[in-house]
């Protein structure tokens, strides 16, 4: 009887010291599951695709920048259509992802909203536009009023006929901080520029960048300054065919007609995306803010061609440290 009950005990103490085992090989899968887990960055597009030459591509460029760097996860969604938004982000909301990046102006509102739905949910946006920023959202600028300037000082010295067009997709602060800065740039580096402005209503009717632009060319305007999305396409097809100049903005533009762009008013949207996402990677994620990339940061800039002399890049590049101090 004895014998029994000291084989009972050290039966239950076996058991007891298995279950303690057992529970101790969980926590260690468990923590180390939860060690290996990368953070998942979503990325939602604006009209155009992830091959717009513009924002989205620039912004997805970025992502998978980090991802090489930073080991996170990275994917992107794309809006056909603007009520693709909010879908799109309840969607990066349902992928569990630990930030949904908004790419472009038009995304505002529908990140606002989703914020005020999800408080415990990381966003940010580029371009965005609020009365307040949400505690929740980092809003990701760029100064482009800085990058127009620059191109507008080569524009300047460069026209033969010192008429000047800007062609806008729609009257957003980005667009007009664009041709506010390109005014500025053509104005300073010659002083009998004139600058004819008009806005096609769109971002990706290319057609209508054409006929905007025609009508301009014919009036001997001899460079156009285009910010317009889809809209651009029309603008440099028509400069071909005319033999005339455009500026193309938001990333290095000049490898799709090397002949007609002159150059392109930079916002380096992959640098601001890339670091946005370091900060998320290393704990630092701020929201309720505003960080503007500017000259000064090296977060815009502009392309030098092989249509510009070099004398006009000594010009621009000493105006452009002249704003670094």
């Amino acid at each position: 009887m004895k014998k029994n009950k000291i084989v009972l005990i050290l039966f239950l103490v076996l058991i007891l010291l298995l279950g303690l085992f057992v529970t101790k090989q969980n926590k260690n899968k468990s923590s180390n599951t939860n060690e290996d887990k990368k953070l998942l960055v979503t990325l939602v597009l604006d009209k155009g695709g992830v091959n717009d030459e513009s924002f989205n591509q620039l912004a997805w460029e970025g992502a998978k920048k980090a991802k090489e760097e930073y080991g996170v996860e990275v994917k992107y969604l794309e809006s056909k259509q603007e009520s693709d938004y909010t879908t799109n982000i309840e969607t990066a909301v349902d992928l569990n992802s630990d930030l949904i990046i908004g790419i472009g102006f038009n995304l505002s509102k529908a990140i606002e909203d989703a914020a005020l739905s999800y408080p415990d949910q990381k966003f940010a946006i580029i371009d965005g536009s609020f009365k307040t920023v949400p505690k929740n959202v980092s809003n990701i600028s760029f100064s482009e009023s800085e990058a127009g300037y620059l191109t507008g000082l080569v524009a300047g010295k460069t026209s033969k006929t010192n008429k000047f067009g800007f062609i806008g997709g729609m009257q957003v602060p980005a667009v007009l901080h664009f041709k506010e800065g390109f005014e500025k740039g053509i104005k300073e580096s010659n002083p009998n520029a004139d600058l004819v402005v008009q806005y096609a209503n769109s971002f990706v009717d290319a057609s209508k960048g054409k006929a905007i632009a025609q009508q301009m060319y014919n009036n001997g305007i001899d460079i156009i300054m285009t910010a317009g999305g889809g809209v651009n396409n029309g603008v440099y097809e028509t400069g071909l065919e005319n033999g005339k100049y455009a500026v193309a903005v938001d990333m290095a533009q000049n490898h799709i007609s090397p002949n007609v762009i002159l150059t392109s008013a930079l916002k380096n949207v992959d640098v601001g995306v890339k670091l946005t996402i370091k900060e998320l990677k290393d704990g630092n994620f701020k929201g309720g803010n505003t960080t503007e990339y500017n000259i000064k940061n090296d977060g815009v800039g502009y392309e030098k061609t092989k249509l510009i002399p070099d004398d006009i890049i000594k010009f621009v590049d000493s105006k452009k440290e002249s704003m670094k101090k």
